[in-house]
């Protein structure tokens, strides 16, 4: 009654309301980031990404919604799952935006599959998400590093204005409003220096936070 946002995800979806209501939460959620995470392998564009995302989304939040309410979760299990959805929503969101790359040819990736793995960029978690704490409303801390030399790149890529691409292209799908609405809000301000450094930065370079 005092959360418009899960009254109308269930006026929305009856059948997806008594699917949840009869699920395991731990199992439904971890079948939930699974089957979104092979639909985003295999979608055409960022919209169909932006789509699916926001699909997991509002299941999953409803679902965690209603164990918290139902008192099937403590509130650590809670706040552990909205970090685990978070979670998986940024490595989905990243790893199309490097398959893209991909297929533009400046990428060459040791596993075409998992772009992400050894491609020379790296996300930290920051803050709430960092410590597994994201609540309902919270956004994410992120910092994004880079390797000046990265092995996966083509030669003629210079890696600050591709990586620097490529971690707005994560972001995107992930906070920009839809019809459906947002995923999660991203935050690429803990980044050192953030009035004067680009949203992605090679250790070596970045100043001193």
């Amino acid at each position: 009654e005092f959360s418009p946002y899960l009254f109308d995800l269930i006026r929305a979806d009856a059948a997806r309301l008594i699917r949840l209501l009869d699920c395991d939460p731990e199992t439904h959620l971890a079948s939930l980031i699974e089957t979104t995470s092979r639909e985003v392998a295999t979608a055409a564009g960022e919209a169909d990404v932006m789509r699916l995302l926001r699909r997991m989304k509002s299941e999953a939040a409803l679902m965690i919604a209603l164990c918290d309410i139902g008192g099937v979760w403590p509130v650590m299990e809670v706040t552990g799952a909205l970090t685990d959805l978070a979670t998986a929503s940024v490595q989905m969101a990243l790893r199309h935006a490097l398959r893209q790359e991909v297929v533009r040819g400046r990428l060459s990736p040791q596993d075409r599959e998992s772009p992400e793995t050894d491609c020379g960029l790296f996300v930290l978690a920051m803050g709430k998400m960092g410590a597994g704490e994201l609540n309902y409303s919270s956004d994410i801390d992120l910092i994004v590093f880079f390797e000046p030399e990265a092995p996966t790149l083509a030669k003629d890529i210079e890696p600050q204005p591709f990586f620097v691409r490529v971690t707005s292209a994560m972001a995107r799908p992930l906070q920009q409003r839809t019809g459906d609405g947002y995923v999660v809000p991203v935050d690429l301000r803990p980044r050192p220096a953030p009035a004067s450094t680009q949203v992605a930065t090679s250790p070596d370079t970045a100043p001193p936070s």
